[in-house]
């Protein structure tokens, strides 16, 4: 017993540094999205670059919705929002058990992960084609930049 749990210390231990090595290689990347998540927060009021630019849903549109509803257990109104949010969940601990308690090479991952955004692609037509324009996340945003340009050049400001 003493020894499964050495070893499961050591492993434990192991996946710590790599999670503080991966940390510590992208803390660039990690400023950089917590800086866009605040200023898209609190002064564009939108996560969306999409929709800020745009006013049209991207791909990823109620991804963020869905992701809160399953921490507040609402699981229906995840499905509704964005039900690849559940796919993307199950590839994120696939992701962090193989990478950093197994401590295995996660490349057919990265490969899973590039067929779950085709997926999101195809997915994101089939809503656009069926949804929009309707319901959040499926509605157009009329504050978006390029909305506001046009109006502009129309003269209805």
């Amino acid at each position: 017993m003493k020894h499964q749990i050495k070893k499961a210390a050591k492993v434990m231990g192991e996946g710590l540094l790599l999670v503080w090595q991966d940390v510590r290689n992208l803390w660039p990347v990690l400023l950089v999205l917590v800086l866009y998540f605040l200023l898209g927060k609190f002064v564009l009021h939108s996560l969306c670059p999409s929709v800020i630019l745009t006013g049209f849903p991207c791909p990823g549109c109620g991804m963020t919705r869905a992701m809160l509803s399953i921490l507040r257990r609402d699981f229906a109104s995840a499905w509704r929002f964005h039900p690849f949010s559940y796919v993307l969940l199950m590839w994120a601990a696939a992701f962090g058990i193989r990478r950093y308690i197994l401590q295995k090479d996660v490349k057919i991952l990265m490969k899973c992960l590039i067929v779950i955004l085709i997926g999101m692609l195809v997915f994101y037509v089939y809503r656009m084609v069926r949804y929009f324009p309707g319901e959040p996340p499926m509605s157009y945003d009329e504050s978006s930049r390029l909305y506001r340009l046009y109006r502009l050049w129309k003269g209805n400001v």
